[in-house]
């Protein structure tokens, strides 16, 4: 009992310190439970004797208004914002817990965020794979701080989603079924890819309606009704919910689709707009 209670303590100054850098909700996870970890470079950065893992959620749903890419990418780059508030968020910890060791990651992760988000209480996975978080609906980002401070609490049970199969008979790429998501099939991947795309790739993406991404298994995921706007005040900020020709080439330097460079967006702006189209 005592050990348990002084886990929860720990967890307590967490969520606190964790509040106090804007995060609105975050979770712990055993190291151990999140094995085996992703091949991933930034696993160098792992605490070498690694015992908790920290998962950190940052909404990003802006106002309802028109937009013609995905959700995600109306906001500035994640990786910039959620990055620095977990380093903000990492020093902090290092000022409440002094010598234990922490190491953020955003992303570029060795961590399986979704499967660590469940252990951590945070929320169930969905047929689409994302994380559906109690209150802010699969509209989120997560983050995750790894430590070897030792938060000895048991970790959830992993749930899926209520199967209601809302995004299952909308998916117009019928990527989504009872084993998962389909990748090579998901319509997201698809206004992603680069080069030329066959008839029925062309289709798809003047059905899904955006230039980048597809938001349609969340739009219509009931569990998403009533998702609140962000409380994070930099994702609010300078938002860019309509791309015009204009824009391709500038906005790809500051937003988190820039890694594939302005071909794909243009590509996709001349299908569903017309090459002449500004």
């Amino acid at each position: 009992m005592a050990q348990s209670n002084a886990a929860e303590a720990q967890l307590r100054l967490i969520r606190e310190a964790a509040a106090r850098c804007g995060i609105p909700d975050c979770g712990t996870a055993s190291f151990a439970g999140c094995t085996p970890l992703l091949p991933c470079r930034a696993a160098e950065r792992l605490p070498v004797d690694a015992k908790t893992v920290i998962v950190c959620v940052f909404p990003y749903k802006t106002p309802d208004l028109p937009h013609n890419i995905s959700r995600y990418a109306l906001v500035q780059d994640y990786h910039k914002i959620a990055g620095g508030m977990l380093e903000e968020f990492a020093a902090a910890l290092k000022g409440l817990f002094p010598g234990v060791s922490f190491a953020s990651f955003v992303d570029n992760s060795p961590i399986r965020e979704v499967d660590a988000a469940q252990r951590a209480g945070l929320g169930v996975r969905g047929k689409n794979g994302l994380l559906i978080h109690p209150v802010y609906g699969s509209w989120v980002f997560l983050g995750s701080v790894v430590t070897d401070l030792a938060v000895t609490l048991p970790d959830y049970p992993k749930k899926s989603c209520t199967g209601c199969g809302a995004c299952v008979r909308a998916c117009p790429a019928g990527a989504l079924g009872e084993k998962g998501v389909d990748g090579e099939k998901c319509l997201s991947a698809l206004t992603q890819q680069k080069g030329e795309l066959t008839e029925d790739e062309q289709h798809l993406v003047k059905k899904g309606n955006l230039l980048w991404g597809c938001d349609i298994c969340s739009e219509v995921c009931p569990c998403n009704r009533n998702a609140p706007v962000t409380p994070i005040a930099a994702f609010l900020e300078e938002q860019k919910p309509w791309l015009t020709r204009k824009d391709l080439t500038r906005a790809v330097r500051f937003r988190a689709y820039g890694f594939r460079g302005p071909g794909p967006l243009r590509r996709n702006y001349d299908l569903l707009y017309g090459e002449e189209s500004e």
